[in-house]
């Protein structure tokens, strides 16, 4: 949901970006959930394409900024990949909103469209911050 929203939300900017999102604990190949399909098709996202994978030496050595869902997700992180550490941050980290910023996004797995749609919400709020912190640090200067 959040690698949706977030393509979505830097389309409108300069520049090359290459998103992608894994897991810590998943099989790969899974396709998202109908609730994600669902919630994302009302602002105009397109996720049926994408499938899921897990987390990887590739995909961490690649990216510039990673960013967690949960601080379970971090510490594993740090035990996998020691490396990432300077570029790996809670996704609510930078979040202007003080009743989320620095809280585990809750995963809708399992849950009914109204989890989803409040997990939705949370990134609605967390992303924003999410871009601008990108956008004023380069790749490396973490």
């Amino acid at each position: 949901m959040a690698e949706g929203m977030f393509r979505g939300m830097v389309a409108k900017e300069t520049g090359q970006w290459q998103i992608q999102s894994a897991g810590i604990a998943t099989g790969g190949g899974q396709p998202p959930s109908e609730h994600t399909l669902s919630i994302l098709s009302e602002d105009n996202i397109d996720l049926s394409g994408n499938r899921s994978q897990a987390i990887s030496a590739d995909l961490v050595t690649s990216a510039s900024h990673i960013f967690a869902m949960s601080a379970s997700h971090l510490y594993t992180l740090e035990i996998l990949f020691p490396e990432a550490l300077e570029k790996s941050f809670l996704v609510t980290k930078f979040c202007t909103n003080d009743s989320i910023r620095g809280h585990d996004v809750p995963d809708p797995i399992g849950g009914g469209l109204n989890t989803y749609t409040e997990v939705r919400d949370l990134f609605r709020e967390a992303l924003p911050s999410i871009l601008k912190f990108v956008l004023q640090t380069p790749p490396g200067k973490n």
